[in-house]
Parts: structure tokens; sequence; C-alpha cells
């Protein structure tokens, strides 16, 4: 081909949903109505029907840190702190949803989470996080506070769910007396689930 009749070619994916009111389970021909003169190859059928069931995912694991030792940001397992906006507009590019009883990200780049009023946690341990992601190669975990916001790598494996205790002395510089947000930075998809502070 040459560039010309290279520009000329293309293909398209049409979903079956499309075809309204066809017997997709008894389909005997096809018609091709226009004008003019076309070329036709890899005509098929292909993908998965949108009929099957989306395979289920799996649970994060169940934290077994006493309700009274943990601040709770997000989890089931706890009472969460109140107000929290795990979707403010920071001018990013994520998407954010917490249906499911979880924080997912996708098409991450950044993404905060900001508290409706600072939070003391300097009487804690560890900053506990449950993280499973699908397909990312950087990813972390910033708490900020006093002005200062200070990063830690999670290097757990895509396909799995990984969980971290991190001590907060990790967080160099960061007022832990007036903690006001996280942020989680990296690529690709990640699901987030028991977001909370423990230990002492």
């Amino acid at each position: 081909f040459n560039e010309r009749e290279v520009s000329t070619l293309f293909g398209v994916d049409i979903p079956l949903t499309s075809f309204t009111a066809v017997n997709l389970a008894e389909v005997i021909q096809f018609k091709v109505a226009g004008n003019g003169a076309v070329r036709l190859d890899n005509l098929y059928f292909g993908g998965v029907s949108s009929n099957e069931p989306e395979p289920e995912l799996e649970a994060a694991p169940t934290p077994t840190a006493a309700a009274d030792s943990v601040l709770s940001i997000f989890s089931d397992a706890y009472t969460d702190v109140v107000g929290t906006d795990f979707n403010p507009n920071w001018g990013q590019s994520t998407q954010v949803s917490t249906d499911g009883g979880e924080l997912t990200y996708t098409s991450l780049n950044y993404q905060g989470t900001a508290f409706a009023a600072a939070q003391d946690v300097s009487g804690y341990g560890y900053l506990h996080v449950d993280y499973f992601p699908t397909d990312s190669t950087a990813l972390g975990i910033y708490l900020i506070g006093g002005g200062v916001e200070f990063k830690y790598a999670l290097t757990g494996a895509n396909g799995q769910w990984n969980s971290v205790d991190i001590a907060l002395t990790e967080f160099t510089g960061v007022d832990l007396a007036g903690v006001i947000q996280f942020k989680v930075d990296g690529n690709g998809s990640v699901r987030v689930d028991n977001l909370y502070f423990g230990g002492e």
C-alpha cells in the first residue's frame, strides 16, 4: 500500500448490542447498504459477550486491629472520620469510585483525600493500607500536614492485595498533630481499602 491507500483503510469493532431486536442466537445473513465502492476484509465476531457476569473481585483482607485502637479513614470494618472528601478537585485526571466498599483509582496520575478538619495522629504508630494494583508500575502515598508532604513508595505486586503498616516516623517533616490530607500518585489502576491509623 502507498500512503494514500493506507489513509483510506478503516477498522471498527461494533458492539452486538447495537443490533437492536436481532436474535443473536440465530444470525443467518449480513447485508451491506450504501453507495460507491468498498473493499471488506477481516469480518468476524470476537470479544466476550456483555451478558457474561463480571468476575467477582477478591475482597480486601479483613483487618484485625481493635476498633478502639484505630482512627479509620476508609474501611467497612470501622467507623470512618466524618466529612472526608475522597475526590477533591486538584486538577487530576484520575477517576475515583467508592462503590463496593473500596476506593478505586483508574487512569491514575495523582489523587487527593482531604479531611473536613485536621487530624491529630501523633499518638498512633503506623498508617495501615491494603491496596490491589491492577497494572501499576509506580505507586506512592503521601501524608500531608503542617505545609509538608512526604511520599512513601508502595512496592507491592500487581494482581493481588498487599497490606502494609507504614511507621509514621517514615513521613519526615509532616506535622502529625495536624494532618489534613493524603495524596496517592503513580499510574494504572489500584483498589484501596482499610486505610487507617493504628498502633501506639
